[in-house]
């Protein structure tokens, strides 16, 4: 049986064309924008009032070359309602990418975000090889290309406002690539793996057994000891505790689930107690939930968007 709704996006209209531009939503807004409206059981959810084509939200593709290989994803971009100087969230998925961030990204659209969703080297049909170190290029090439101008003017975003967000191993790719571009405005750290500091504590076999347990069959890569390699080449460098200095007045949001059993949570602590006095805004949240964060993503939206709307 479905629930009547009571519908609750006229709360927020201001007559049809009203002004929404130059705000990122609060918390409130988004939970009456997108979440259920009124419902105890399932329900409709709301999106935007458009008066005209040209105000429509629009869904672009990404093909984006690095070292000579395309990388595939979507780019997300707000209503032009929001005007221009818009913040730019750039969402790398976890390892192997099983887990999607889709209901995320479109949230964060919806509230005035330009989201970037790349589909790394090996991953979904990207061109190239997986390794871990390819994803924290990937990264950082990305972010270069959105703190351009060319980036800014084609999708209305602020070459200042760029953040890189991450899950999983998605989370060591956004931390590494930040940490090495100043310009990068803020990082999330979604249940990051800190892969080189696991490594380090883990025999050949037992990293390897790890990451085909995590899904490295459905990888395109050379082999699985290129990829083992390619962690154990690079796991110093990688390791969440080098970079305790590389954010003094940035901002950083680290999220983990109290039922994570994929990834420990001991360095993501530590890093955490680093940066905390160095930031510019840190934000430390944990939510009841296990690996995927799954049960609790619009919680998490409501954060993120919290977080980068903190000036």
């Amino acid at each position: 049986m479905f629930f009547k709704c009571l519908d609750r996006t006229e709360k927020m209209r201001s007559g049809c064309c009203g002004g929404r531009s130059g705000a990122i939503f609060s918390r409130a807004a988004l939970i009456a924008a997108v979440a259920f409206a009124g419902c105890v059981g399932p329900g409709r959810v709301d999106d935007g009032v458009y008066c005209t084509r040209s105000e429509l939200p629009r869904l672009e593709a990404l093909a984006f070359d690095v070292n000579g290989d395309a990388i595939y994803g979507q780019i997300l971009v707000p209503s032009s309602k929001f005007g221009e100087g818009r913040p730019c969230a750039i969402i790398c998925h976890g390892f192997a990418g099983f887990t999607r961030w889709d209901d995320v990204a479109h949230d964060l659209c919806r509230a005035g975000i330009v989201v970037v969703i790349p589909h790394h080297r090996g991953a979904w049909g990207s061109e190239g090889e997986y390794k871990v170190t390819n994803c924290i290029e990937d990264a950082a090439n990305l972010a270069r290309w959105a703190m351009g101008e060319e980036f800014a003017a084609k999708f209305g975003s602020a070459t200042n406002e760029v953040y890189l967000v991450g899950h999983s191993m998605g989370g060591n790719s956004a931390l590494n690539a930040a940490a090495a571009l100043p310009g990068v405005r803020g990082v999330a750290l979604i249940a990051a793996c800190d892969i080189g500091n696991m490594a380090q504590g883990m025999t050949r076999e037992a990293l390897h057994d790890f990451l085909v347990g995590e899904g490295l069959h459905v990888l395109r890569r050379e082999s699985d000891d290129a990829v083992v390699d390619d962690i154990e080449a690079n796991a110093e460098r990688m390791r969440f505790v080098n970079f305790g200095n590389a954010f003094d007045g940035r901002k950083v949001f680290i999220a983990t689930g109290d039922y994570d059993n994929v990834v420990p949570s001991d360095s993501i602590n530590a890093l955490g107690e680093m940066l905390t006095p160095r930031c510019a805004a840190f934000v430390r949240k944990t939510y009841r939930a296990e690996h995927s964060l799954l049960g609790f993503r619009r919680e998490l939206t409501a954060d993120l968007l919290d977080f980068i709307g903190e000036k």
